[in-house]
């Protein structure tokens, strides 16, 4: 059987701080919470690319901050390098893709020019095949 301990004094602290949030904070820390999971967690990287663009560069970014009772600058400031490591890797991401389909591309190019050039010769095998030992008399 498990001992029962009692939680710690920060528990509380936090539990009383989030009972102290009106309903329109927790409404903007929402916000801002899928914000950030769409920046940082979505497969979709349109939309990820989407907030990440948001978090760095957005108008309303620290309104919206302000709204959720926290510091805009100082969560610019704390995700900064965070953004900055998801919006390099989806870029390069982008960039090999991008790679991939400009050589898979060149290739079906140089098939197709290929089967061009074997489509344009003429065709001899209607004529007689001639040895180098053939001597016409």
């Amino acid at each position: 059987m498990a001992k029962h301990r009692q939680p710690f004094a920060n528990n509380d602290v936090i539990r009383l701080n989030e009972f102290n949030k009106s309903s329109e904070q927790k409404l903007w820390i929402a916000v801002l919470a899928k914000a950030f999971d769409d920046a940082f967690y979505s497969a979709d990287e349109g939309a990820a690319l989407e907030a990440l663009r948001w978090i760095k560069h957005g108008r309303d970014f620290n309104m919206v901050c302000r709204m959720a009772g926290r510091e805009g600058t100082y969560v610019k400031e704390r995700m900064l390098h965070k953004v900055i490591e998801r919006e390099a890797a989806i870029i390069n991401n982008h960039v090999k893709v991008k790679e991939a389909t400009n050589n898979i591309l060149i290739l079906k190019n140089e098939a197709a020019k290929a089967n061009i050039r074997k489509q344009n010769r003429r065709d001899y095998s209607y004529l007689p095949k001639y040895s180098h030992t053939y001597v016409d008399r």
